[in-house]
């Protein structure tokens, strides 16, 4: 998995952006391990060149892109200047972008806990909408929700306070994890919950 993101990022660092596309519009947050950083690190790309990334939570980070037609550009401070991006705006803006070019979700229920689908490798992305989860803990599943994301293309949720729902939710997430060691793994780490509009460890009641 890391070898495919490292030749995946040194063919994006390589790319001139486009003077066609309008970039601001094509910023978008991408979800990512924080291994991606420690293995950038320590193949020796200069700062410089590394994507620019926030927390998010536990094993989870956020970087930026350009998604341009033909691949996903890693947003480096360069090119965020070259596209006249200051680095104060990126998140706000990226998430914006996102917002507007989400695909429509689709959910599917499985024993107790809830798949998530959207298309386009955008399911962990889901983690950063507010609207969308002020959304569902408007829905059947009730305000204390746990997410787990164990790769880009998945999203698992589940109410809080159903145990049976909450192994499930472990199993399945395991599952999707192990199956393809690919690009799009991501982590399975304790479970996610969401206050006051921010992500943090779940570890039970």
């Amino acid at each position: 998995m890391i070898n495919s993101l490292f030749n995946l990022f040194k063919k994006a660092v390589g790319t001139a952006l486009p003077k066609q596309v309008s970039l601001r519009e094509q910023l978008v947050p991408r979800i990512r391990h924080v291994d991606f950083l420690k293995m950038l690190q320590e193949h020796g790309v200069p700062e410089q060149q590394q994507p620019v990334t926030t927390a998010l939570c536990g094993e989870l980070l956020v970087s930026y892109a350009f998604d341009l037609p033909e691949q996903f550009t890693m947003a480096t401070p360069p090119q965020l200047e070259q596209a006249g991006i200051a680095a104060s705006e990126v998140p706000a803006l990226a998430l914006r972008n996102l917002a507007r070019l989400m695909p429509r979700t689709r959910f599917f229920g499985k024993q107790g806990f809830m798949a998530v689908y959207t298309g386009g490798e955008l399911e962990a992305t889901l983690l950063l909408l507010d609207a969308f989860w002020e959304h569902m803990q408007a829905s059947s599943l009730g305000k204390e929700i746990v997410a787990v994301v164990p790769r880009r293309d998945c999203l698992l949720l589940c109410d809080a306070r159903d145990a049976g729902a909450l192994a499930e939710l472990g199993r399945e997430a395991e599952k999707f994890f192990t199956e393809s060691q690919d690009a799009h793994a991501l982590s399975v780490q304790k479970m996610l919950r969401r206050d006051d509009g921010r992500w943090e460890l779940f570890t039970g009641h």
